[in-house]
């Protein structure tokens, strides 16, 4: 069943009332948000199909632009509201399902990634190896 018009008007109404018009995923990953005038590093806390929430040390002005690095999110975003150390970013254009999906999937892999490493750096200091010393 295709989308109505009156979804569509349901849908800009949301929009304009600042309200979101998609769920979002919590999520936790490390990126970075490439500005006009400094490179922010930040953490990707929610993401939906058209926008995210980022933490960042200092939040950015509402309609700032730029890049968004983050694994597979390589995107250009827009800053729709800013709060105490986060900012609202849209998509300029929203992301399909598939790709929320995938982002997901990224940092369950991430996830596993790190446990591995830890585990493996564990065992080297336990067994004398590291180079690292504490």
């Amino acid at each position: 069943m295709g989308t109505t018009m009156t979804d569509n008007k349901m849908e800009q109404r949301e929009i304009e009332q600042g309200r979101r018009t998609a769920p979002r995923m919590d999520l936790s990953l490390p990126g970075k948000f490439l500005a006009v005038h400094a490179n922010h590093p930040c953490i990707i806390t929610s993401l939906s199909r058209t926008g995210l929430m980022m933490a960042i040390e200092e939040p950015l002005e509402i309609g700032d632009q730029g890049y968004l690095r983050c694994g597979p999110i390589d995107h250009f975003m827009i800053v729709t509201r800013k709060e105490a150390g986060q900012n609202a970013l849209e998509f300029d254009i929203p992301v399909s399902d598939h790709f929320v999906f995938g982002i997901r999937q990224f940092q369950e892999q991430l996830e596993e990634q790190e446990q591995v490493e830890l585990a493996e750096t564990i065992k080297a200091w336990a067994q004398g190896e590291s180079s690292t010393h504490w």
